[in-house]
């Protein structure tokens, strides 16, 4: 596929990114101008956010999305790493970075 026809399919699907949603993502529902389902995979949950409105391409773009897993994780991992005072040896870069953004 080449680039102008992955881009003209990304910019139809952007402009109906509501109902792209609606039908691969069912269990998942609108909150304001975001779709919100756990994950691609169409996981119920909240995890997962698809913005529906937006210019066509850009920062805020329709149809951009956004997993925030990751973030809620190694922040239940700083906690423990807290509580217990004491890191295992693969999450202690991970726990250190977490603590310099806070």
């Amino acid at each position: 596929m080449s680039s102008s026809v992955a881009s003209e399919l990304s910019r139809r699907l952007a402009q109906d990114a509501e109902a792209v949603c609606r039908y691969y993502l069912s269990n998942g529902r609108r909150h304001g101008r975001y779709w919100i389902v756990g994950d691609v995979r169409n996981t119920p949950g909240r995890s997962l956010f698809v913005r529906l409105t937006g210019p066509e391409s850009g920062k805020g773009a329709a149809g951009h999305w956004t997993d925030y897993v990751a973030p809620r994780v190694m922040l239940r991992i700083c906690d423990w790493a807290r509580f217990h005072q004491r890191l295992i040896a693969p999450t202690q870069h991970n726990v250190s970075a977490m603590q310099e953004v806070a």
